[in-house]
C-alpha cells in the first residue's frame, strides 16, 4: 500500500489522502481525526468485475465484523468520482478498504488496482 496524505494549510485547510496500491487489507483511521469526507474519486485498472470502496467511522481497527458506514460500487476499468458538498461525518475517524465483494464483509482483494483520493477536513 502507498498511502500518503498532503495537509494543505490555506484558508480552506482540507487534508488529501492518495492511496495508488489499495488492497483489502483495511486503513484504520487514515486522516487520524473525526471530520468530514468531501470528495471521493476511484480508478479502477482494467477489470470487466465491479469492485467497491467501503467506508468505515471507526479509529479502531476494522475486522471482517466491523459494518462499512458507506459502500461505494466501483465500475471495472472506469473512474468514479463522489462530490459530498456538505460532507459525510465521520464522528470518529475514516477507515477504508477495497473489495471485490459489496456485502459487510471485507471480500478478497479488488479484481484490479484501485487507486484512490479523499479530500477531508
Amino acid at each position: 500500500m502507498a498511502a500518503t496524505v498532503n495537509k494543505q494549510f490555506t484558508r480552506v485547510d482540507y487534508s488529501q489522502l492518495k492511496d495508488t496500491l489499495t488492497t483489502n487489507t483495511p486503513v484504520n483511521d487514515a486522516f487520524g481525526a473525526a471530520g468530514r469526507v468531501y470528495m471521493l474519486f476511484v480508478k479502477s485498472g482494467a477489470s470487466a468485475s465491479p469492485n467497491y470502496i467501503k467506508l468505515y467511522d471507526t479509529q479502531e481497527e476494522v475486522t471482517g465484523t466491523t459494518l462499512p458506514s458507506y459502500i461505494f460500487p466501483i465500475s471495472g476499468n472506469a473512474s468514479e468520482m463522489f462530490h459530498f458538498p456538505n460532507g459525510i461525518v465521520f464522528s470518529s475517524g475514516v477507515g477504508y478498504v477495497a473489495s471485490n465483494a459489496g456485502g459487510t464483509g471485507l471480500g478478497a482483494n479488488p479484481a484490479a488496482q484501485l487507486d484512490i483520493q479523499m479530500v477531508f477536513k
